[in-house]
């Protein structure tokens, strides 16, 4: 990512930056693209009377970012960076709308700390991408939609319900490795996972009195590796919601395991496997009657030749298992590919034409990532959902 030195001050004309700044920077993404979105009723028990295209002008995640560091010597230095995400197609950010937008359209509502840095590694006190976006190494894209990230999407619901939030985990404190002859580990602990702000609310991590309990809190830890050819990764959540309960509705478990490697030719083959669960009931006399899990495969390709690049992701979702808190667990798998390609006009220009479709199973309701940053209707149990995405991303 290109990234361009602020070094100037107006002060009646232009000064030299004061030698506190001279390492801030500021890069980002413009991505935005045309989309026809559509919902079909699939194997769905009562569909709508009828379907029809949402076509709309579609953002997809761009962001501005400040960073900066500042050497404290003796190998230490302050870092921060300040990640805010906007919407080129309706507007820019806000801090007092509390729509289902405004987590996307937050001043700071991307990745956002501060922290310190140095050859023992990095640590992280703000809001940041934790657990569910593991599998993008590989399945990247620079033109594609967030709906394309199947990976995020599928790959990281529960028959609809999320895992690791499907955005940042707030209230975080996080070390990352530096990296030891291609490994590199992560281990991040939220006070409360729940809670993102929006508007001019505060966050709640309860009281400490009486029913209102602060038991609630998130803690993953990932292991990477990466050499030539080859990546390797492994990732845990673990989450318990803000409540005085032991074992609430929302706590969740997972575990995702990935690799991709490529081929001299440019073909690039991945897999990925994700085991998640989630709570769906209060715990009973048999604590696992509430819980509810499954299994999930994703198998990415892609292919670049010269400028172009092509792109094939097929997920397998599998059924429910356990109990589920008497809810059904039959036909509640899914299946989902996405298929695209890409153009680089340069190094920091790319454009791409990609197609994303989710078939569910009469009691199964998965999702494309991020449907609220661009206003799709989500699919009901049995409904399916596609997607046509034509998009221009711009790098600086």
């Amino acid at each position: 990512m290109h990234k361009k030195r602020l070094i100037a001050a107006v002060v009646g004309g232009m000064l030299a930056a004061p030698p506190a700044f001279a390492q801030i920077t500021i890069s980002g993404t413009i991505k935005d693209g045309f989309e026809m979105y559509k919902l079909g009723a699939g194997k769905a028990a009562a569909p709508a009377a009828s379907y029809h295209y949402e076509p709309r002008i579609s953002d997809q995640s761009s962001r501005i970012i400040f960073s900066g560091t500042q050497d404290l010597g003796g190998g230490t230095r302050a870092w921060f960076q300040l990640d805010s995400r906007f919407q080129s197609d309706v507007g820019g950010s806000t801090q007092t709308n509390t729509a289902a937008t405004t987590g996307i359209n937050l001043w700071a509502g991307g990745n956002t700390g501060v922290g310190l840095a140095g050859d023992w590694g990095k640590l992280t006190i703000g809001r940041w991408d934790l657990h569910y976006l593991e599998f993008i190494l590989i399945e990247f894209g620079y033109a594609g939609s967030l709906q394309d990230l199947l990976g995020a999407g599928p790959m990281s619901q529960v028959n609809g319900s999320v895992i690791a939030n499907g955005t940042r985990t707030p209230n975080v404190i996080m070390w990352d490795s530096a990296n030891m002859g291609g490994v590199t580990a992560r281990v991040a602990y939220s006070t409360a996972f729940t809670t993102n702000l929006t508007g001019v609310q505060s966050s709640d991590e309860g009281s400490g009195k009486g029913t209102n309990g602060s038991k609630g809190s998130a803690l993953t830890a990932a292991v990477r590796y990466s050499s030539g050819p080859l990546g390797l990764g492994a990732s845990y959540w673990t989450a318990t919601p803000e409540t005085a309960t032991s074992n609430p509705v929302g706590e969740q478990r997972s575990l995702r395991l990935w690799g991709g490697y490529t081929l001299p030719m440019g073909l690039k083959v991945g897999l990925g496997f994700d085991n998640s669960q989630r709570r769906v009931g209060a715990a009973g006399v048999n604590d696992g009657d509430s819980v509810t899990k499954r299994s999930a495969f994703m198998v990415p390709l892609a292919y670049n030749f010269g400028s172009h690049t092509a792109y094939l992701t097929l997920v397998k979702v599998g059924k429910l298992s356990g109990p589920n808190a008497g809810g059904p667990t039959d036909s509640t798998d899914a299946t989902a590919f996405a298929l695209g390609w890409e153009y680089a006009l340069s190094k920091l220009t790319t454009v791409g034409v990609f197609y994303a479709k989710i078939d569910n199973e009469a009691n199964a309701a998965y999702n494309f990532f991020s449907t609220s940053a661009n206003g799709a209707t989500n699919a009901a149990a049995g409904e399916s959902a596609a997607q046509l995405y034509a998009g221009f991303s711009y790098r600086f």
